[in-house]
């Protein structure tokens, strides 16, 4: 299988470097398996011919400063059957604009009938040559509102690492990519090739999600002074208990109002700002203390532990005690 990997200015190194890797074992593992399998070395050809390719030709500056050189420019790839487009890491919205070279030549090799894989923020790079419109895609779940307010024809699925949508697929962020790559092997060559692709590279092979590492966000940036003090307000008392209807005769304000405006400038309603609040506090305290689940619910305003629970996996995708031993260890 011909696989065309883009790179350009400010990408991800380790998503060009990581695709090569993943595809050269899988390649090593194939021979060898065939290797076993023949009574004489007929010289098996690779499972995955890799090329590297930049909008010129040109060697590329990655971020953090890595200089990468391609195998050759854009308009000396011919036929490619996969393309993986590289992540940006966090500076995605300021290099699209200089790729228009790139987003012309994929919307010609998706006409083309190649499939192109997109590694985290890489998907903005594909949305914007218009090829996921009314598709499902991922993304870096920290650039997923940019994403779904630039894109709002795509069918983001920001909790996913994977999407497999025909021939359009994409990952979430950062290592997700693995999971990306595994599932690219698994597609084109088999389940077992993968499998032992993911052993050799101590990869988790089991099926992720981005919502226990996503954060919400809670705006603040906006015009309306009334509902930033709201904010304020409830931030300073996540451990009482708060009725919606107090809080709107607290601050003079209709029910109605109180939603409308704090919808339009926070995005969030009333109540799901709260929940939001409290479940970043509850997350805070798992990974940073030691205190049980019990404690931890009242210090943010929850009197019934198994609701709170519920709720916590609900929108964690992680139960508190899984949650705990998954992150806790980055804080010491």
């Amino acid at each position: 299988m011909h696989v065309s990997i883009l790179m350009a200015d400010h990408c991800s190194s380790t998503s060009v470097a990581a695709t090569l890797e993943f595809f050269e074992t899988a390649n090593v593992l194939h021979q060898y398996a065939a290797k076993k399998s023949a009574r004489h070395d007929t010289g098996h050809a690779p499972l995955f011919k890799l090329e590297t390719a930049s909008q010129d030709g040109r060697s590329v500056a990655c971020t953090g400063g890595l200089r990468l050189t391609p195998d050759k420019a854009l308009n000396e790839v011919h036929n490619p059957q996969l393309i993986i487009v590289p992540g940006f890491m966090f500076n995605i919205l300021a290099v699209l604009p200089g790729l228009g070279k790139m987003i012309e030549w994929l919307q010609l090799q998706h006409r083309q009938g190649s499939y192109i894989a997109s590694m985290c923020t890489g998907a903005f790079v594909t949305a914007q040559a218009g090829l996921l419109d009314g598709r499902c895609a991922t993304t870096h779940w920290v650039f997923s509102e940019q994403f779904a307010q630039r894109f709002p024809k795509v069918k983001l699925q920001t909790e996913r690492t994977v999407t497999d949508d025909g021939q359009l697929l994409c990952s979430g962020g950062s290592t997700s990519g693995s999971d990306l790559l595994l599932h690219l092997i698994r597609k084109f060559a088999s389940p077992q090739l993968a499998a032992e692709c993911a052993k050799k590279l101590l990869v988790d092979v089991a099926v992720r999600s981005q919502t226990p590492y996503a954060s919400t966000t809670f705006k603040k940036n906006h015009s309306d002074a009334e509902i930033l003090k709201i904010q304020i307000w409830l931030e300073q008392r996540l451990a009482q208990s708060i009725v919606m209807e107090q809080l709107a005769d607290e601050f003079g304000l209709s029910m109605r109002n109180l939603i409308r405006r704090f919808k339009q400038t926070t995005e969030q309603t009333p109540i799901e700002y709260l929940q939001n609040l409290r479940i970043e506090k509850a997350k805070f305290l798992l990974e940073s203390s030691q205190q049980g689940f019990e404690q931890i619910t009242l210090q943010v305003g929850y009197a019934d532990g198994n609701s709170f629970r519920r709720l916590f996996k609900q929108r964690v995708g992680l139960a508190p005690s899984a949650y705990r031993k998954r992150f806790a260890s980055l804080r010491h």
